[in-house]
């Protein structure tokens, strides 16, 4: 019938907007968690109790964790597309904050010169990511590689530079 693909098209486009708000949501009740144990000394169990859905032990897990990793307070690129999703900013102000980032490369690590089976992502991940899930537009994703070129050029050599020494040393 012609009118089903419609709704659920529809159906589809709401559901990833509110799973991005979710995810958004998550991300900044974290954040505020965080400000309100660590700036002004909130306790955790009446954080626990002001959210209401959880526990004082994971209240204490969020604060550890970025007290651990301070940089889960920084916006994630996915997390710049997960707002675009969920409505809660535009397409241009969406591509500011993503053409405005220097970016980290995913790359093999290695031990003694030896690669391992291991992959680091970095935050360009996220950006490849988002565009296969076609949550990016194709010119959207195209704009943002020109942007990036240079430095995607750079870690595709050092990765190769990596796979040479290995094979040097292996020999």
């Amino acid at each position: 019938m012609p009118g089903q693909v419609d709704r659920s098209d529809d159906a589809l486009q709401r559901l990833t907007a509110w799973a991005a708000h979710l995810r958004v949501a998550e991300k900044d009740l974290h954040r505020e968690i965080y400000y309100a144990a660590h700036d002004i000394g909130v306790s955790q169990r009446l954080i626990s109790e002001i959210v209401g859905s959880m526990s004082q032990a994971t209240v204490q897990r969020i604060i550890r964790r970025i007290t651990e990793d301070p940089s889960r307070l920084e916006e994630t690129p996915a997390e710049v597309i997960d707002r675009r999703a969920a409505g809660l900013i535009n397409d241009e102000t969406m591509m500011d904050r993503l053409l405005d980032r220097k970016y980290s490369f995913g790359h093999v690590p290695s031990i003694d010169g030896i690669a391992t089976d291991a992959y680091i992502p970095g935050d360009w991940d996220q950006i490849e990511m988002a565009y296969y899930r076609d949550l990016l537009s194709e010119h959207e994703f195209d704009r943002l590689m020109e942007r990036q070129r240079d430095q995607i050029e750079q870690a595709a050599h050092a990765e190769q530079a990596v796979q040479v020494e290995q094979a040097v040393q292996s020999d």
